[in-house]
């Protein structure tokens, strides 16, 4: 496979464990910030053990400015996660994955400005087309004060998430996608540990497994795929494929917890799809 095909092959397999990730958020009855240490710490750990398969390699040493710099991004997927968590908790996985899907819109004004691209006015008709794809889903009709809440804070892990994104394409091509994955969900981890003293909650073995699962599976896993999609593929092309995680994380919900899936959200996910499809294939050709 070429360099731009194996790029997208891992990306959208990135998304699709995205997607089904966020199922947890219903299946896991604990607070939002826990879960997100769950699955940071036991990512951290699985992507610990395959690093150091590498000797010498995952021991490399750091200065403080870079372990600063990995800190800050393992915080900003902490807000990030927690916010996506805690929004489908407080609403339902459709609102927290569609609201989650306007990230391309701030992806595609950032990027220009943080990496000097030519800004392309296609890249954003695409985003505007995932917005009204994404539109459709939101319950219009039953819009209240617990829609409105999941989708203010899917909004906030939008946002946070394509932050996380330009930060990612900046400093992939030096680290290794594995390295820069583990590094940023143990400081995510970290950075969510303090909060564990202010709340009372009970975990089964259940709850254990299904951390574990999340994290090695559908973070360790998924991250990795990401980071390393991110060496081909540009942040808007990215963003406009995670742009699916909706379709692929609403399909699961109908088919594992019962959401509901009319015909609203079919031509939603629909737009979301040619999108996607419109947008990965003049990359190819571009790059080819």
């Amino acid at each position: 496979m070429t360099s731009k095909t194996s790029g997208l092959f891992c990306l959208h397999s990135a998304v699709l464990l995205f997607a089904i990730a966020g199922l947890f958020g219903k299946w896991l009855a604990i607070p939002a910030f826990v879960i997100v240490i769950g699955r940071a710490g036991f990512a951290a750990i699985a992507l610990s053990a395959f690093l150091s398969v590498k000797k010498g390699y995952f021991l490399r040493d750091y200065k403080l400015k870079h372990l600063s710099a990995f800190f800050a991004s393992g915080a900003l997927l902490a807000v990030h996660w927690t916010t996506f968590f805690y929004s489908i908790q407080v609403s339902s996985v459709a609102i927290g994955l569609i609201t989650f899907a306007t990230f391309p819109l701030f992806v595609s004004f950032l990027e220009p400005l943080l990496f000097k691209e030519r800004f392309r006015l296609q890249t954003v008709i695409q985003a505007l087309l995932i917005m009204l794809g994404v539109s459709l889903v939101v319950p219009v009709g039953n819009f209240d004060e617990r829609v409105a809440s999941g989708i203010i804070w899917g909004s906030v892990s939008a946002f946070t998430f394509a932050l996380l994104t330009l930060y990612n394409r900046k400093v992939v091509s030096t680290e290794s996608a594995a390295q820069l994955a583990c590094l940023q969900n143990g400081f995510a981890a970290i950075c969510l540990l303090p909060f564990l003293c202010f709340v009372e909650f009970e975990m089964s073995s259940v709850d254990w497994l299904l951390l574990v699962i999340l994290g090695v599976i559908f973070t360790a896993l998924s991250h990795t795929l990401y980071n390393f999609s991110l060496k081909a593929v540009t942040g808007q092309l990215a963003s406009i494929a995670v742009s699916l995680e909706p379709v692929y994380g609403i399909i699961a919900a109908y088919f594992f917890i019962g959401e509901p899936l009319t015909l609203s959200i079919a031509v939603g996910c629909a737009i979301v799809i040619g999108t996607n499809f419109w947008a990965s294939k003049q990359a190819i050709k571009i790059e080819s």
